[in-house]
């Protein structure tokens, strides 16, 4: 198992990050970098195991390149200077004959090769494969699917402690959410897995709007073992590439460290990005009793951001609350485009209070978005956020010239370039690969397109 680090007082044993996800993996020089961020907050852990890097998982039996291994044991070592372990995952499961000799050698070689450049820390990832045998051979030699992968696993967990006592491993099952009663599978794998052997859950849900200290507990009953918790915030690939999960983490139970080992947060795609919700993982871990998210949000935006950039990575983070955490994703926007909206309807004047707050609101999104294309000093981040940037960039336009349209009484001349252009806008807005500030502009540009076409054949009669 792995130990408890000494770096920073945690009722959380094992306070990790992954990189684990679909998609580009990070490069060396990026990763070291995040593994620095890390140990500077009081992480302890640095999992790999991308899906996507094919050495891990569909050729996991091929041995990397001589130059990535190099990268590798310079990340472990330096990981290790700033007290971080570096621990290597592979994913076998999709071609994996589990009672097969040769297979276990190649498996165990591929390991021993990171074991002797200082890895220390394994897993083996079972997920995200059909739950069935790839080898006859398995069928006839097994009971069933969780036999066959807890034998797997003991042989390695035996191997590795064999190799050397410090070895830590840990396992991600086929099915690794849910809620009571859990399947067959679940309590035949925890009756069989060697009890060192540490099991990742993700929660109720593979994407968890919360995660009880009572989730962690049914499934640590289950398993017979306190569970790894794998977090997949702020995680946005596959289905939620077009999301930037920068708000800060919530629905964590303060009492989730009573029954689980400890948390390993699944990482975005974008590594600078990611320092955000990260440093608000350390703000929890660190005191998840008196855990405010709104002000570990804003020290996080502060350190990553810098000082002058953390209120303009602010306004964008604000219209990109949406993912796992079922938060609305753009509420202030919402709110004050809805206004408008209701004022229009019942033939309220343009130029009210509503319609001068969301204008003014609009203008500070402009000036964020001027700001992150512009003025940032942080590169990095600034590169991460530039699609999102982008997008918001058109929905506030959207926006202003919505309003620009239902100022005017009647459509002369001088507004029918307004009319055009919003209705690129809307056209922009709508396609846009990016999610940011949700739906919350889209009827008010649609009701301003609406009236300037209903007036323009008053006028015409």
């Amino acid at each position: 198992m792995i130990e408890k680090s000494n770096m920073t007082e945690s009722p959380f044993q094992v306070r990790g990050a992954l990189e684990g996800f679909y998609g580009t993996f990070y490069t060396s020089p990026q990763r070291n970098d995040l593994i620095r961020f890390l140990g500077r907050h009081g992480f302890n852990l640095y999992l790999y195991g991308p899906k996507n890097d094919r050495h891990h998982r569909r050729y996991w039996r091929d041995p990397y390149p001589l130059q990535r291994m190099q990268q590798f044991a310079e990340t472990a070592a330096m990981a290790r200077e700033v007290g971080v372990e570096f621990g290597f995952a592979l994913s076998p499961g999709q071609t994996i004959s589990y009672g097969s000799e040769a297979d276990f050698e190649l498996l165990t070689a591929k390991l021993c090769a990171f074991y002797e450049i200082g890895v220390r820390v394994f897993s083996l990832f079972l997920d995200d494969i059909i739950p069935k045998f790839n080898d006859d051979a398995d069928t006839l030699r097994y009971e069933n699917y969780a036999a066959a992968q807890a034998d797997l696993c003991n042989r390695t967990f035996a191997w590795l402690r064999e190799l050397d006592t410090s070895c830590a491993l840990s396992m991600c099952p086929t099915d690794y959410h849910g809620v009571p009663p859990f399947g067959d599978y679940l309590y035949e794998l925890g009756d069989r897995l060697e009890s060192g052997i540490d099991i990742f859950y993700t929660g109720p849900k593979i994407c968890s709007t919360s995660i009880t200290a009572s989730d962690a507990g049914a499934f640590a009953a289950a398993v017979h073992r306190r569970p790894l918790i794998w977090d997949n915030y702020p995680v946005n690939d596959l289905a939620m590439q077009s999301e930037m999960h920068i708000g800060p983490i919530r629905g964590r139970d303060p009492c989730l460290h009573e029954n689980v080992r400890g948390i390993v947060v699944n990482l975005m795609l974008q590594p600078e990005a990611s320092k955000v919700p990260l440093h608000t993982f350390a703000a929890y871990f660190g005191d998840p009793d008196g855990y405010d998210a709104e002000s570990a949000w804003e020290s996080a935006l502060h350190e990553v951001a810098g000082e002058y950039s953390a209120e303009f990575v602010l306004r964008l983070g604000e219209n990109s609350l949406g993912g796992c955490l079922r938060l609305p994703e753009a509420e202030k926007l919402e709110r004050l485009a809805r206004a408008v909206l209701e004022d229009a309807e019942r033939g309220v004047e343009p130029g009210n209070k509503a319609f001068q707050a969301l204008e003014a609101y609009l203008l500070q999104l402009d000036a964020a978005c001027y700001h992150l294309n512009y003025s940032m000093v942080n590169l990095d981040l600034r590169q991460d956020l530039l699609p999102w940037t982008e997008g918001l960039n058109l929905q506030q336009d959207m926006g202003l010239r919505a309003l620009d349209v239902l100022r005017a009484p009647e459509p002369p001349a001088s507004t029918e370039w307004s009319v055009a252009r919003l209705q690129e806008l809307v056209e922009e807005v709508t396609v846009h690969p990016k999610r940011i500030g949700g739906k919350a502009l889209l009827p008010l540009a649609h009701y301003a397109l609406a009236r300037a076409l209903a007036l323009e054949k008053v006028v015409t009669m």
